[in-house]
């Protein structure tokens, strides 16, 4: 009978050529099992609860769980058909515009210039990735200074820019005019360098003997731009399209913080369960509500990715 052959890993643990020896095999089943146990407890485990939750009810009379159906489904349907909640959805989907037609053509054309290496190109990534690390309170309440109304700096340009006077200028950030179009402007100003740090690094991946072939063959920046960087990076980009997809779903810090809570007509669906569960201590309507958009985000986020996946062949570089 042939031998089995053995040799050392690492100078410590036999290796056996037809078989992990137990010592390998209780490593990787201790590695496993703590992301197997994250998941079983705070995905499997927690979105359980919340289902369940969604449709039982307190009882007024013993304060115990009331199993009561789909009435708490009914109940936001029902609200829905009054318009209680549309303009909630709309503002939601302002933000996914916002995102998405300003803010990621932003990052996109940021990210490519930094890759051409523009002058002082570290001290742009610095600057760019900067608002992701500081708390987002700091960034909340830096960006109500600039639109305070005596010295704010963005609230005096916006003035001038709108003809305003100190008397009848406008409070950008509660009146309902004006307040979710700076909410989408703080989106846009404090998130577009996060979506181009992650394209920048997508694209410094990109082997330099492929641009150097295009260049000898006369391709352009243009080209260059459209034809090679676009295409290898695509499983970057497609993946950051994908999130900003779920921006309307998930959208609920910057309402929140800036315009305290959802003043001036600045709530979001997200939001709104937020508030249901913290202010009306209803984690019952609460959880029907984040069923909900569950049911809405995951399908198409599912079909956008499966969409996008489709549109460049995924390059190996």
């Amino acid at each position: 009978m042939m031998k089995k052959e053995k040799k050392k890993l690492f100078g410590v643990i036999t290796l056996n050529k037809y078989g992990n020896p137990w010592k390998l095999k209780l490593f990787i089943f201790c590695m496993l099992l703590i992301p197997i146990l994250n998941f079983l407890v705070f995905t499997v485990y927690a979105n359980v609860g919340g289902v369940a939750l969604s449709f039982y009810q307190m009882s007024n009379s013993t304060g115990l769980d009331v199993y009561v159906g789909f009435a708490n489904y009914k109940k936001f349907f029902e609200e829905f058909a009054l318009m209680q909640y549309g303009r909630m959805i709309l503002v939601s989907f302002g933000y996914l515009i916002a995102v998405m037609f300003v803010s990621l053509p932003i990052s996109l054309v940021c990210s490519f210039f930094l890759y051409k290496k523009i002058p002082f190109n570290k001290v742009i990534v610095v600057v760019l990735f900067l608002p992701n690390i500081l708390p987002a309170s700091v960034l909340a309440e830096y960006y109500r200074q600039l639109f305070e109304p005596m010295n704010g700096v963005l609230s005096g340009l916006f003035n001038k820019l709108g003809g305003y006077t100190t008397a009848t200028a406008p409070s950008w950030l509660t009146d309902p005019r004006y307040s979710n179009w700076m909410l989408y402007l703080y989106t846009v100003w404090f998130g577009f360098g996060y979506n181009a740090i992650l394209l920048w690094g997508a694209m410094t991946r990109i082997p330099q003997e492929i641009v150097e072939s295009a260049k000898l063959d006369g391709a352009g920046l243009w080209t260059e731009f459209f034809r090679i960087t676009v295409p290898i990076i695509w499983p970057t980009f497609s993946m950051v399209i994908v999130l900003t997809w779920m921006v309307p779903f998930t959208v609920y810090m910057q309402p929140m913080m800036i315009s305290f809570n959802g003043q001036a007509n600045t709530t979001t669906i997200a939001l709104l369960a937020l508030q249901t569960l913290r202010d009306k201590y209803n984690p019952y309507f609460a959880s029907a509500i984040s069923i909900l958009i569950a049911l809405v985000s995951v399908p198409t986020t599912l079909l956008l990715r499966k969409g996008l996946d489709r549109m460049f062949t995924v390059v190996e570089v």
